[in-house]
């Protein structure tokens, strides 16, 4: 008997951490990753709720607690606990409708902090991105819609997706590197990286990514108007940690992508090179730059796809060169303004209209900045464009 409690209690705990090592190791199939999210719970309670009832009977019958059946029934409670907070979607809680400071200068972030900034629907929200990152999910209303910021610390993909059709996303699992999202509604899992479902009742169906802005704080701050920030705490930007801890800091200062072999990982660059892609759907085939070519050159024009990209402190938003039938030579001022020299119009750095000939707004286009191993793995025909 305590030979079959041993076992029972090997396949608890192999049920409970199995959303780590499915995740990470490659043979496993993501398909299985998405069965365990619904059995991994009723598995371990089973096998615990069982056990404690033999050994209540068991008592009763002898007079007697087998006091051998101790170690095993605490195992099978240790199982139940890493189901839970093994499990991506409890070690990086989705923030639902998060609320609006009422006063940013109340807010703990520094100038060199990064914000994603999201327009839709005519309302604007920024979201610091050393807050997302604790959540990876933050699902918010913009009006009539809802909408999903998605953040992979692993890949740094920074993706926001209109979900109104489909309600709150969540970290469902993890697979390639890259985390998988999945909604509420039907837990149909979705691959944040490519937008496209996986598994599950919504399958097949793809995400709807939102052209968004990265920029510092210092930069949000001169905005005009400013945007909506959300309520923020020093708790929020704590250091960031996987569920084991200590793992994160050698992972990020190492070539190691865990669940993404070395042999299948492109190695023209080290793997968390910082690169700029296009993703908007305008470029066909998807264009890469590397980051740091862009922050030196400041604006970089691409006459193929009619954009330009603008890096400003350590951030890179891109537009559309032409605008009312007019193709604009844009220069960045000292004053962190964007102008066209032939016309006089002058915008902000999210592309919003301050002054001069063209009443309009810049049109932004999609971009991602994340590492080279993570757009290679997702994009592997995207062409790179040195500047």
């Amino acid at each position: 008997m305590a030979f079959l409690l041993y076992l029972l209690a090997l396949i608890a705990l192999a049920t409970g951490t199995a959303a780590i090592y499915m995740a990470l190791i490659k043979p496993f199939p993501v398909e299985w990753l998405y069965y365990h999210y619904f059995i991994r719970k009723p598995i371990v309670w089973t096998i615990f709720i069982g056990t404690v009832i033999w050994a209540v009977w068991e008592s009763s019958q002898k007079g007697t607690i087998p006091l051998w059946s101790i170690i095993p029934i605490f195992l099978m409670g240790l199982a139940i606990a890493l189901a839970y907070k093994m499990h991506q979607e409890n070690a990086f809680p989705a923030v639902d409708f998060p609320a609006m400071a009422d006063d940013i200068s109340n807010l703990p972030m520094v100038d060199n902090m990064q914000l994603a900034i999201i327009e839709y629907d005519g309302i604007t929200k920024a979201y610091p991105l050393d807050y997302v990152i604790h959540h990876h999910v933050i699902n918010d209303r913009f009006g009539k819609y809802i909408v999903a910021l998605t953040y992979c610390a692993m890949c740094r993909s920074i993706i926001p997706f209109d979900v109104t059709d489909i309600g709150p996303l969540f970290v469902g699992s993890f697979k390639g590197s890259n985390m998988i999202v999945a909604d509420r509604k039907t837990k149909t899992f979705f691959q944040q990286a490519t937008f496209e479902s996986i598994i599950g009742k919504l399958h097949p169906h793809s995400l709807t990514m939102l052209p968004f802005q990265i920029l510092p704080w210092k930069e949000v701050k001169k905005l005009n108007p400013i945007p909506l920030v959300a309520e923020v705490t020093e708790k929020d930007f704590r250091e960031f940690q996987l569920p084991i801890p200590g793992i994160w800091k050698n992972i990020i200062a190492s070539e190691s992508t865990p669940g993404l072999p070395t042999k299948d990982r492109d190695k023209s660059f080290p793997a968390r090179t910082h690169v700029v892609g296009v993703v908007d759907k305008l470029a066909k085939p998807q264009l890469v730059y590397l980051k740091e070519e862009l922050l030196k050159q400041g604006i970089v024009r691409n006459e193929d796809l009619d954009i330009f990209l603008v890096a400003v402190s350590n951030t890179v938003n891109g537009f559309k060169s032409s605008l009312k039938g007019r193709l604009l030579n844009i220069t960045l001022n000292s004053s962190k303004t964007l102008s066209d020299s032939s016309s006089g119009t002058v915008w902000n750095l999210r592309g919003k209209y301050i002054s001069g000939e063209i009443e309009a707004n810049l049109e932004p286009v999609a971009l991602s900045d994340e590492y080279w191993f993570s757009w290679k793995r997702f994009h592997p025909t995207s062409k790179l464009i040195r500047v």
